[in-house]
C-alpha cells in the first residue's frame, strides 16, 4: 500500500519510532533476504524514511507483523 511521503509522516516516523521495514517484519527470512510470502520489499527498503532523495511516497505492507 502507497501513502504520499510528506514532512509531517516522515518527523511522526522519527518521533514515535514507526517501523515498517521488510527486516522488521516477522515473516522476513534474513537468510533467504525475502518475504515468507514473497512479497517485492523495494518500497520497505527506504525506512526509516526520508524525503531528502526526492521520493515522493512511502509503501506499507499489508501484512507487516512488528517482531
Amino acid at each position: 500500500m502507497k501513502f504520499p511521503l510528506t514532512t509531517q509522516l516522515v518527523e511522526e516516523a522519527r518521533r514515535f519510532g514507526l517501523r515498517s521495514a521488510c527486516h522488521d517484519c516477522f515473516y522476513w527470512s534474513a537468510a533467504r533476504s525475502e518475504c515468507w510470502h514473497g512479497w517485492p520489499d523495494e518500497g520497505q527498503r527506504r525506512w526509516p524514511l526520508d524525503v531528502a532523495d526526492g521520493a515522493t511516497e512511502a509503501a506499507f505492507c499489508k501484512e507487516f507483523e512488528l517482531r
